[in-house]
């Protein structure tokens, strides 16, 4: 045998043990970089001023778009609505966050919320007979849900009123809105300043007194206060329906608008976007469909919304979280702020958060240690997985959500402001953010016409770009092509984005007032 010095046997011992290491702890990427690099499905010719059309890889040319949940019925399938949403919601659990006793409290759904849904219904109907519209005006709350499938179950058209503090704009979206019913918190309309329009019937305040009505009722005008019920909400739920205002819609009634969302453009027009049944549950369907089974909704999840559930995207997630039965919870948090006391408190799984509140998690304090960890997670990320977090404040969540409204690239009028920043990620801000959570990170872009993303990048999709915004392929249930603008060509994959498919609230292709471009992954993003 070969006599050898200690220190030789030892150094080669160390080196087996470190190679032995790395190969036992090797870790594969989470998808191939082959996949990455072909996101969309093309089509193999174009019309002339503009791009081939793009799809999902999920639904190429031999495929229809996504158009429902698939439900099966007998021998058959079908699409679906929002009722049958609501039922797959009664597998998990709608719970509301108590920040005084800092806490969970879950309702279940046979015995609280559908009976609580049809004595709203009914009340609705009881307050203004065939009733059409509500608008609501209402936080992240049980009251904002519970409204909505109230009426969505009944063929009611619901409202969704963004929380804006300008009483002038508010009174323009109630103008080209027209509820019959509004629905709104205490304290948040300064009805010296709103004007309501005529088709206004009934009033219904949230809020934690039984007379705290009383103080705003004041402001309203004689003749308003004169032809306009008030009612809290307190009376809608305690009181009991009676067999004459029982909801019975009709099947017709489940083919008009569902949601109306009223929107500012660019230009300071106010307009709204009005969204069916099967605009919706296509949008839900393309989500529960575009990311893998085992990185979805799952039963044992607590989704938490932390972006306003008046927006059409969150509500959207939301909708699919509902629909995979998993568990909801509810927290009414500063909007663009994060309250890490409830978040531990709630432990979420998925969040759905702005894009402000992530600028804000952007500037943390850097130390050695961190910054030590951080590189290295960095190195995992490039490496295809995702590392463990590095800054530590959720330890269960695996999963962001997030979305870009307004792109800063877009260009500008004369009469329009320019766009904030913070309302948008970079390429290379995306993968700080998934080193520093240690969660997967979905970026998406949205158009207020659409229900849902138009396009959100892959689950698995950890590459660093750099300062670049890219927003990854378009969604299954959706197809764009880019068209000719100014001296942007489509043919050269640049130019306006334009898209169609069951989730766009108009038929045929939509403009969105975007400009970019198609990169040769097949993902679009802004202009370099």
């Amino acid at each position: 045998m070969l006599d050898l010095p200690p220190a030789t046997i030892g150094l080669a011992v160390f080196v087996v043990l470190v190679y032995g290491y790395r190969v036992v702890r090797r870790r594969y990427p989470d998808i191939h970089p082959f996949a990455l690099y072909h996101q969309s499905s093309i089509a193999p010719v174009r019309n002339s001023e503009e791009s081939a059309i793009y799809r999902s890889t999920l639904t190429p040319f031999t495929y229809p778009l996504i158009s429902g949940l698939n439900i099966r019925d007998g021998h058959s399938f079908r699409d679906g609505d929002v009722r049958d949403i609501w039922k797959f919601a009664r597998h998990g659990k709608l719970g509301v966050f108590n920040k005084k006793n800092n806490e969970i409290v879950y309702h279940d759904y046979d015995t609280e919320l559908t009976p609580l849904a049809q004595n709203v219904a009914s009340r609705f109907n009881e307050y203004v007979p065939k009733i059409k519209k509500i608008g609501i005006c209402l936080p992240n709350s049980l009251e904002n849900v519970v409204a909505f499938f109230s009426a969505a179950q009944y063929g009611i058209t619901v409202v969704l009123l963004p929380l804006v503090s300008d009483m002038g704009e508010l009174t323009r979206y109630l103008g080209i809105s027209q509820p019959d019913i509004l629905i709104f918190e205490d304290g948040h309309l300064d009805f010296t300043q709103l004007t309501l329009p005529k088709s206004i019937q009934c009033l219904i305040v949230v809020g934690p007194t039984t007379h705290g009505h009383l103080e705003w009722k004041d402001q309203l005008n004689d003749d308003v206060r004169s032809s306009i019920r008030v009612h809290t909400w307190e009376e809608v739920v305690s009181s009991t329906p009676s067999p004459t205002t029982a909801v019975e819609a009709p099947e017709e009634s489940f083919t008009g608008p569902a949601i109306i969302v009223p929107y500012t453009t660019l230009l300071g027009k106010v307009e709204s976007a009005a969204f069916s049944h099967r605009n919706i549950v296509s949008a839900v369907a393309a989500q529960l469909r575009v990311v893998p089974k085992n990185e979805s909704f799952k039963p044992a999840d607590i989704v938490l919304a932390l972006d306003s559930l008046q927006d059409m995207y969150t509500r959207i997630m939301l909708l699919a979280a509902f629909t995979a039965g998993t568990n909801v919870v509810l927290c009414d948090m500063p909007r663009g702020e994060f309250d890490f006391e409830s978040l531990r408190a709630i432990n979420p799984t998925v969040m759905i958060v702005p894009t402000k509140s992530l600028h804000g998690l952007l500037t943390y304090s850097p130390s050695l240690i961190i910054n030590l960890r951080l590189k290295r997670a960095l190195g995992i990320l490039a490496a295809g997985n995702i590392p463990s977090p590095v800054l530590r404040l959720l330890p269960r969540l695996r999963l962001v959500y997030t979305h870009e409204r307004q792109p800063v690239w877009q260009r500008q009028t004369k009469t329009s402001e320019v766009n904030d920043k913070t309302s948008s990620l970079t390429s290379a801000q995306i993968s700080l953010l998934r080193a520093l959570l240690g969660a997967r990170v979905v970026y998406s872009l949205t158009n207020p016409r659409i229900a849902g993303p138009i396009c959100q990048t892959h689950i698995y999709d950890y590459r660093n770009l750099g300062p670049v915004r890219v927003y990854g392929p378009v969604v299954p249930a959706l197809e764009a092509i880019v068209k000719d603008t100014e001296h942007l060509k489509g043919g050269d994959r640049q130019g306006q984005l334009f898209v169609r498919g069951l989730p766009s609230a108009d038929r045929g292709w939509v403009t969105t007032n975007i400009v970019g471009e198609w990169g040769d992954d097949g993902c679009f993003r802004e202009l370099p």
